[in-house]
């Protein structure tokens, strides 16, 4: 079987990468990927300003330095002039400081005497309190790269420098169905010996919070020629064909046979519980995922493959090697001759600190535990591990953003 981490780069390695570009204002921007470098347009601040409501002055200043209040500034106003090296000037967080001043006093720091001039009650250093001009982004410099996935806080970045609109790349279109005469469509009656699907819709779920375009392929029957006619349909179509179930070696598992006879199928054993079998191929030249039938074991390889595959298409780092959060387990626990990702969720431990509950049944067709969870933690295969072990968690707030 193949290592988890020689599985997914040998996955990326072979995904195209999408050059398409779509150009947004930035509020219809939010979780794309940008396509290329974004520069600022202005320095920020355009001037040196003020950190906090005091008084400007020219530094150094020793205390018990006193003198009139000479002008006032508020943000957004033209700057004045220090006409007094001795003097002060009120000043407003976010003013731009007088000519002739070069730091600023909190008002806290400082009295007034019985001639109602402001009297320095700690020495000052040129600079103190003050943001200097371009301290934040310099006009012309890189402020975001191509790959940068647009959260709200780089949202604000580029409108702060003068950016209003961004390129980003083309959301990836992924055409997804599962397969499986025993499955049917929630709200429809259930007969004897079927299931309702559940993995349609936690695909179609997690690949919109991704940002991809869906395109609903809906439940195919086991049968070799409806899954031809769906994967031919859609490649070419889409750069991406997901399906879950029919990639094992069962004799109705037939989307391996059916992507094998439209182009090229590899079946992959992952050393990793949930989710050994896994399918990697072409229809044409549209990449295909088979990821495996049982819910949990889907939930957990779509994130571990076709995640990093979709940012990766995308331009953006694939995440292979973002850290884990090291948490303790709140009670003992021995995987089996795999790396396991186990349902967990997070607890208050006696001693007050964070710990990992396990869910006691890791069962992969159980999704009470997905919907219980609120990450998986990585054991590692054959070893016992008490409570209090540090192990590695996955928090799923991560693996779906």
């Amino acid at each position: 079987m193949e290592s988890l981490l020689s599985a997914q780069r040998r996955l990326l390695a072979q995904m195209p990468t999408l050059t398409a570009q779509d150009i947004l204002p930035l509020l219809a921007a939010e979780g794309r990927i940008l396509a290329g470098d974004v520069r600022a347009t202005v320095d920020v601040p355009p001037a040196a300003v003020s950190l906090f409501d005091g008084y400007a002055l020219q530094a150094p200043a020793a205390v018990g330095l006193h003198g009139a209040v000479l002008g006032t500034s508020f943000a957004g106003e033209a700057p004045g002039v220090l006409p007094n090296l001795a003097g002060f000037w009120r000043i407003f967080t976010g003013a731009v400081l007088p000519e002739g001043a070069n730091a600023v006093v909190a008002q806290e720091s400082t009295a007034c005497d019985s001639a109602d001039q402001v009297v320095l009650n700690e020495a000052m250093k040129p600079g103190a309190g003050v943001r200097p001009q371009g301290a934040d982004s310099r006009c012309g410099a890189v402020v975001l790269a191509a790959g940068h996935r647009l959260d709200p806080g780089a949202l604000a970045l580029l409108a702060s420098v003068g950016v209003a609109e961004v390129a980003v790349v083309r959301r990836p279109r992924v055409a997804v169905f599962t397969t499986g005469d025993e499955l049917v469509p929630p709200g429809m009656p259930l007969p004897f010996g079927k299931i309702y699907n559940a993995n349609h819709p936690l695909l179609c779920a997690a690949l919109t919070r991704l940002g991809a375009e869906v395109v609903d392929m809906g439940v195919l029957p086991d049968d070799l020629a409806a899954i031809q006619s769906a994967l031919s349909a859609q490649a070419g179509q889409v750069d991406l064909l997901l399906t879950s179930g029919g990639v094992s070696v069962g004799d109705a598992d037939l989307v391996r046979a059916a992507v094998a006879s439209l182009g090229v199928i590899d079946a992959w054993r992952v050393f990793l519980k949930p989710g050994k079998p896994l399918a990697y191929g072409r229809v044409g030249t549209t990449p295909f995922i088979g990821l495996p039938g049982n819910p949990v074991s889907t939930f957990v390889t779509f994130q571990l493959f076709v995640r990093p595959a979709l940012r990766a298409m995308q331009g953006a780092d694939a995440g292979l090697d973002l850290p884990p959060v090291q948490l303790p387990l709140a009670e003992a626990w021995r995987s089996g001759d795999r790396p396991e990702f186990v349902r967990v969720r997070r607890v208050r431990a006696a001693a007050g600190e964070t710990a990992l509950a396990v869910f006691p049944n890791q069962n992969s067709g159980l999704l009470s535990s997905l919907a219980w969870a609120d990450g998986v933690a990585l054991i590692p295969p054959d070893v016992p591990l008490p409570a209090g072990a540090m192990v590695d968690y996955f928090p799923f707030e991560g693996w779906l953003s």
